[in-house]
């Protein structure tokens, strides 16, 4: 945790590249998503979506969160997937905190390293990533709840543009994480509205009276 307060003031561009080398043009918008929930006894930071680099503002190349999974609320930082040392770093605009006072170090990692940093402002991808390809990393913090780690609130706690593009990054804590039941009842009612829709489209056939 020391070692990356440190090395977050050096959070600046050193191989500088012009986005447009790196990317393919043409694609939609995408989001990219920090799922923060509790699961199992544990609290699980989820990164899923994609961004389209393309017209990205790049800042180069920066140094990796040297933790494979990190939150510290006061800076907005969130670091998931397995740490590498260095990132491909791009600029963001959007709030520089959030919710509550979290400063803690994962347990358990996996995926594609990421670094959402709000008070630099900048995002850090590992630097294999392919434009508009999926992002799909984690972070699980062991023994914890949001209560215990120091989030306030749920919900959407922050939303971010990355500079140049209209893409989104959003973290968000949900109030609940749905289970096998209301996934069942959900499939039960896609077949319900699918016999509904059947029988409202088929010609309706009445006797013909004497």
């Amino acid at each position: 945790m020391a070692r990356f307060a440190q090395h977050f003031k050096r959070f600046a561009p050193l191989l500088a590249a012009p986005a447009a080398l790196l990317l393919i043009p043409g694609q939609a918008k995408a989001v990219l998503t920090y799922n923060i929930f509790e699961s199992a006894g544990n609290v699980v930071v989820e990164t899923n979506g994609s961004l389209n680099l393309t017209g990205a503002e790049a800042l180069g190349t920066s140094i990796g969160c040297e933790s494979e999974g990190l939150i510290l609320s006061s800076s907005a930082v969130i670091c998931t997937g397995f740490d590498i040392a260095s990132v491909t770093a791009f600029k963001i605009s959007g709030p520089t905190s959030f919710n509550g006072s979290v400063q803690a170090a994962s347990s358990i990692f996996s995926g594609i390293a990421t670094i959402l940093w709000g008070s630099f402002p900048g995002i850090g991808l590992d630097p294999s990533y392919i434009s508009n390809t999926p992002i799909v990393s984690s972070s699980t913090f062991n023994g914890e709840t949001l209560a215990s780690l120091g989030f306030t609130t749920t919900g959407l706690i922050g939303t971010w543009t990355l500079n140049g593009t209209t893409e989104s990054i959003n973290v968000f804590i949900p109030p609940s994480v749905p289970g096998p039941l209301p996934l069942f009842g959900a499939a039960a009612a896609f077949g319900w509205s699918r016999r509904l829709r059947k029988r409202i489209t088929t010609p309706l056939i009445t006797t013909p009276k004497a």
